[in-house]
This record gives C-alpha cells, structure tokens and sequence, in this order.
C-alpha cells in the first residue's frame, strides 16, 4: 500500500510518500513552497498543480493530511484550511481515500504526550522508522509523522 502524509500550509507544504508491505518505509520526503510575494489564489495554483504531479508519479492510494482542531491565529488557520482543501480536492480527484488526524493525535501516538516538541516528534520519526537520520524539515516531518498516525491507529483495520 502507498501512502502520501500532508501537512498543509500555503506557504510550506510538507508532504510523505510512504509504502506500507510489512513495515512502512519512506519512499520520498520534501516540502513544497510557495513564493511569499504571490497572490494567494496563485500560490493555491501552485500547490494544486505541484500535488497533482506528486500523486501522478507516485500513485498513492491514500492520503492521510493534518487536521485543524485550534488555532488562536485567525489568518493562520485561514490559509492553512485554504491549503487543506487543495490537498483534497487534489486527492478526490485522483480518486484517493482520505484519512485526517490532528496533530496531538500523531504527537500522542509516537511519543505518548500530545504537546511534544518538533525535536521529539523528529526522534519519535526516526525511532518509528528505525532511520539512521532525522527527516530534517519540520514538514516534511509532520507529513511523515501524520502518516505513521494513520498506518499505527487505523491501517491494521483495514488489512484485516
């Protein structure tokens, strides 16, 4: 089974190509960004057309993708729900499964305490993955952590 994670952002979007057989194993990690200075609805373009090529080349079957549950910053949560629904839109279109978790779901699944730190959930990352280094952007490391989310909590479910 193939799986893309998303951490959404407009700005920096991180994402996780991640094959599941008998252990998961990454395949491709990496970010993609937006120039600051470009409209909005340019930049949505821009994650929409870089998304389509991702699941095109890679062919994923499932996308797991960080859900909102707060943010006390507005604008923030604005923009990163606008990058959400390009990622799924993308991801029904491609006829993918989609699959969401909060961030202290994943932060409480790898290192059993919803308020880890980004050094934590990288180690929690590596430690999962038995990597011999850490995913360096903090990014394409929740991308990754987010799709662990999902092949821990609800994967064996569906492979019964």
């Amino acid at each position: 089974m193939r799986i893309i994670g998303i951490d959404p952002g407009t700005a920096r979007m991180g994402y996780s190509i991640m094959d599941v057989v008998s252990e998961p194993k990454i395949v491709k990690t990496d970010v993609i960004i937006t120039p600051a200075g470009e409209d909005m609805h340019k930049r949505l373009n821009m994650l929409y057309d870089s998304l389509h090529a991702i699941l095109t080349e890679h062919t994923p079957e499932i996308m797991v993708i960080e859900k909102l549950f707060f943010n006390t910053n507005v604008k923030t949560a604005i923009t990163v729900g606008q990058a959400r629904g390009v990622a799924m839109l993308t991801a029904a279109q491609n006829g993918l499964s989609v699959y969401e978790y909060t961030a202290l779901e994943a932060k409480r699944l790898l290192t059993g305490y919803g308020r880890s730190s980004k050094k934590e959930m990288q180690e929690a990352v590596k430690l999962s993955l038995k990597l011999e280094n850490l995913v360096k952007s903090d990014d394409a490391n929740d991308a990754v952590a987010i799709a662990l989310c999902f092949i821990m909590k609800d994967l064996p479910a569906l492979t019964k």
